[in-house]
């Protein structure tokens, strides 16, 4: 079963920051038709760092969808799995629950990363209201992303949320 890694927050949240760090991506190496590597975790992986906030609804859809399609095509390639950020809306047009319940999904563990504190220590999520929510959602689990807790500068928080990121994707592809 593929895997979706779901860098998860609201809008302005700090998701397509932590996919574009530099210590996960390499400096943002991911292109279209290509999958790229996170060094030291065993996988390959089609990113998309825009979320269902940038391409609203089942237009989110339709990017991923585009973008596998791409892979498939000038790859040949069916080793890979799914990196990419996620709004856990639940407008009528943007749910997350039907979103993630979408067919695209059906083959997928999906690996929501929580993203505890806004970009700027400003704004928290009500990570019980997101895990309530998750048994509706086959094959989903959660991860609580809150190391930054405590750190100030923006960049050191950044860094803090990235490798406690990486060590979970460790742990998800041994």
């Amino acid at each position: 079963m593929k895997k979706a890694i779901l860098i998860t927050g609201f809008n302005n949240w700090g998701k397509t920051r932590i996919i574009n760090h530099a210590n996960l991506f390499n400096g943002r190496n991911y292109k279209w038709g290509q999958t790229c590597r996170i060094n030291g975790i065993n996988s390959e992986f089609i990113v998309e760092n825009h979320s269902n906030d940038d391409y609203v609804g089942k237009n989110w859809i339709k990017q991923l969808q585009a973008r596998i399609k791409e892979v498939e095509k000038n790859q040949h390639n069916e080793n890979w799995n799914l990196f990419t950020a996620l709004c856990p809306s639940l407008e009528n047009n943007n749910n997350f629950i039907h979103l993630l319940n979408d067919e695209m999904f059906a083959d997928y563990e999906k690996h929501l990363f929580l993203i505890k504190y806004k970009w700027e220590n400003h704004a928290e999520l009500i990570i019980k209201n997101i895990q309530s929510k998750l048994h509706l959602i086959p094959n989903a689990s959660s991860y609580v992303i809150d190391q930054d807790a405590n750190i100030a500068n923006p960049d050191d928080r950044t860094d803090a949320k990235t490798l406690a990121i990486y060590n979970i994707l460790r742990t998800i592809f041994p």
